[in-house]
């Protein structure tokens, strides 16, 4: 009996992940723009490498558009999480609208305060996940979009 469940757990772990999205069939575009830090009282937030002002100074925020190219008509509802465990946008999926991700102050994303890697999953009529777009910003700035590096924030 403990075979069968043995076996039974490895088999659901190879099943296949969700596939990526080809490149061609969507458009990610970055839009960075300066904001003002909010107020605290401390006016500076203690992280393991270094000192984040937080007294109103400009800082660059980002935000990322996603237009999808070659829509897919199978694909009927998008899903964004982070790796915080966070559902950010449960949605019906339109492929005229442009979907607009607020991720942060790039600061905080690099020093690991906010969340720095995004899932975006497209689901099917019957709710099966149909293809991923992955989003992963690593310490030095530098943002990978489905593994392929593509930048720098």
């Amino acid at each position: 009996m403990k075979i069968l469940w043995v076996a039974i757990i490895f088999f659901s772990l190879l099943q296949d992940q969700v596939p990526f999205k080809p490149t061609d069939e969507f458009q990610l575009k970055l839009d960075l723009q300066f904001k003002k830090r909010p107020y605290t009282e401390n006016h500076t937030i203690e992280m393991e490498k270094r000192t984040l002002p937080t007294s109103g100074m400009d800082a660059p925020y980002l935000y990322i558009d996603l237009l999808v190219i070659k829509p897919l008509p199978e694909e009927v509802r998008i899903k964004v999480n982070n790796n915080k465990g966070e559902n950010l946008l449960t949605r019906k999926f339109d492929s005229k609208v442009k979907v607009r991700l607020d991720l942060g102050f790039t600061d905080d994303i690099k020093d690991r305060a906010t969340a720095h890697q995004y899932i975006i999953t497209f689901f099917t009529k019957d709710k099966t996940p149909s293809s991923r777009i992955e989003i992963f910003f690593e310490e030095d700035g530098t943002y990978l979009v489905n593994g392929e590096k593509r930048g720098k924030i």
